[in-house]
């Protein structure tokens, strides 16, 4: 589990980089409106924080529930995000943003949902203070 959500916290950092500072590579110039510069800012700060909280989590998932279920919360959301954008928002020629964000998502969708029975399991099973 430690493993997933430092990929979970990288990915939300590699998104936080890209809205913050990769704007002008995302948004064509003739799209780039204020307010779509103000969005993608508060978009890159949320997943810095959430790229420390799941960092902040890694130590110690048991411990951590919260932020484990907020991590699995997020994939599920950006998954159905992606999904929704490939069918029927997205022409095709700007769809391979979205496509590889699904694959991605995906793929950690499963693994925090495989491992959580384990990580669960261990909280269960520590001895009280």
């Amino acid at each position: 589990m430690s493993i997933l959500l430092r990929l979970t916290a990288l990915v939300c950092l590699a998104w936080s980089v890209l809205l913050l500072a990769g704007k002008d590579v995302l948004f064509p110039a003739q799209l780039a409106s204020p307010v779509l510069r103000g969005l993608a800012n508060g978009l890159g700060i949320a997943n810095a924080v959430l790229a420390y909280l799941f960092a902040y989590a890694a130590r110690a998932p048991a411990a951590n529930r919260g932020a484990v279920y907020a991590a699995i919360m997020l994939v599920a959301l950006r998954t159905a995000n992606d999904l929704y954008e490939l069918l029927v928002l997205l022409p095709a020629d700007r769809a391979l943003l979205s496509l590889g964000d699904l694959v991605l998502n995906l793929a950690l969708l499963v693994g925090l949902l495989e491992a959580l029975p384990r990580t669960l399991g261990s909280r269960a099973q520590s001895p009280a203070p």
